[in-house]
């Protein structure tokens, strides 16, 4: 096949990746490229604002736009409260993933791959922004939709708080140098995926 058809097609593969959140409605799935381009336009937007990061934004857009790819392959997986065994499972996939894009892809775009490899690798500080940015984004649609996702886990107002403050300790933890920007959005967003919760319950 074409290398360009072929891109083409995981493109749109990826495309058909339905996420564990939903839009607003609180019936549509959120796929993976409504996450990507809601990640890529507010990591940028922020990256931007924050010029005291010295962030570049371009490099910012291209691993937001790459950072979930293998997930064409992978499938996305509910990530909420999850086990560790369903963790390593997920891991061990996107590995898998990231394998076959490589063997794919590398010969005729050597882009995708060294930027999905410096995304995973997590050495520069726009890939770490990105991936912090990434954990906010599903409080995000919580928010929007009143945490259908919960209720269908079968989660209570305080589980929710409980697995909430765990992640943002988490993370926290591993990225100190965005404790006073994104370690806020996310706090934020936190609280109003909450209170969303609550009202709708």
């Amino acid at each position: 096949m074409n290398p360009v058809v072929k891109l083409a097609e995981l493109i749109l593969r990826f495309g058909r990746v339905n996420r564990a959140t939903y839009h607003p409605d609180g019936v549509r799935p959120e796929s993976d490229t409504d996450h990507t381009v809601m990640l890529g336009v507010l990591a940028c937007a922020l990256a931007a604002k924050w010029r005291h990061l010295s962030l570049n934004v371009g490099r910012v857009a291209e691993f937001a736009l790459v950072h979930d790819l293998a997930e064409a392959y992978a499938g996305d997986t509910q990530s909420f409260d999850i086990t560790a065994e369903a963790k390593a499972d997920k891991e061990a996939r996107e590995v898998a993933a990231f394998a076959r894009i490589a063997r794919e892809f590398a010969a005729h775009f050597p882009w995708l791959v060294g930027t999905l490899g410096a995304y995973e690798a997590q050495k520069e500080p726009e890939a770490r922004f990105v991936r912090y940015l990434d954990k906010v984004t599903p409080k995000l649609t919580h928010a929007l939709n009143g945490g259908v996702a919960f209720r269908q886990m079968g989660k209570s107002a305080e589980d929710v708080w409980v697995v909430h403050q765990a992640q943002i300790d988490k993370l926290a933890a591993e990225y100190p140098e965005f404790a006073d920007t994104v370690g806020v959005i996310l706090g934020n967003a936190c609280n109003e995926s909450e209170r969303a919760y609550i009202g709708a319950s």
